[in-house]
C-alpha cells in the first residue's frame, strides 16, 4: 500500500474514533495504566480496512511474513498486520510524548526493533513502522507537520541520550542514520518516506522501513 494511501486510511479512521480513543486513553491513564492504548488505536484502523473491504490479518509469524527477528534474546514473534494484497507489513507502538520513564530507549529500542524486523522483508512491497501518538506534546501540536517534527526531534534526543549511554548496538546505531534520527528535523513537512495524520489530541506517523513507498 502506498504510503499517501495508508496516511488517508489512518487519518479517516482517527477522525472516526477519535472520542472513543481518548475515552479509552483518559480511562486507563486515570488507573495508571497504558493498557491497550495501542490496541484501541489498532482497532480503529482495523476497522477502517474492513469498511473499505481491505484484506488484512493480524499477528502473523515471522515466518508467514518473511521477516527476521531483532529483538535482542528472542526467537519468536509476530508482525502485528499484513495487507495481503500489497504485501504490506505494519508494525504498531503507542507512544505517549513526552516520555515518563527514563531510559532514553523505551520506546526507541522497541521502535528500533520493528524497524529492522521490516527492513528485512524482501518479500515485501511495503512495510511501515504506524506510531500511535497521545499526551501533552501531541495535543499541542497545530498540524500533521509540526507532529512528526515533534517525534522526529525526540526520536534524535532520545538515539542521542542512549549513545552517550553505550545503549545503542552497532545495528541500532545504523537505523538511527538509515531513519534520520541521528539529525534533528527542523522542516514543516515531514520526508518523502514519511507521514504523519493528527486529530486533536491523538495523532499518528508513519515511517516507511523500504526503500519504496
Amino acid at each position: 500500500m502506498r504510503l499517501s494511501k495508508l496516511r488517508t486510511h489512518l487519518d479517516q479512521a482517527l477522525q472516526a474514533n477519535a472520542e472513543a480513543i481518548k475515552a479509552h486513553i483518559t480511562n486507563v491513564l486515570q488507573q495508571g495504566r497504558t493498557t491497550g492504548i495501542e490496541a484501541a488505536f489498532a482497532s480503529a484502523f482495523h476497522k477502517q480496512l474492513n469498511s473499505k473491504r481491505i484484506n488484512w490479518k493480524p499477528e502473523l509469524s515471522l515466518d508467514d511474513v518473511g521477516v527476521e527477528q531483532r529483538y535482542h534474546g528472542r526467537t519468536r514473534g509476530r508482525v502485528d498486520c499484513l495487507i495481503a494484497g500489497s504485501a504490506t507489513a505494519l508494525e504498531y507502538k503507542a507512544v505517549r510524548m513526552p516520555r515518563m520513564q527514563p531510559s532514553p530507549k523505551f520506546d526507541l529500542g522497541q521502535i528500533l526493533a520493528d524497524y529492522m524486523r521490516l527492513a528485512s522483508g524482501t518479500g515485501l512491497e511495503y512495510a511501515y513502522l504506524v506510531i500511535f501518538m497521545y499526551g501533552p506534546i501531541a495535543s499541542d501540536c497545530s498540524s500533521p507537520g509540526s507532529l512528526y517534527r515533534r517525534f522526529h526531534n525526540q526520536m534524535f534526543v532520545d538515539q542521542d541520550l542512549a549513545r552517550q549511554t553505550n545503549q545503542l548496538s552497532g545495528a541500532e546505531a545504523e537505523a538511527t542514520v538509515q531513519l534520520g534520527w541521528d539529525k534533528a528535523w527542523g522542516k514543516a513537512q515531514p520526508p518523502e518516506f514519511a507521514a504523519a495524520a493528527l486529530r486533536g489530541e491523538i495523532g499518528m506517523v508513519c515511517v516507511s522501513a523500504l526503500d519504496r513507498w
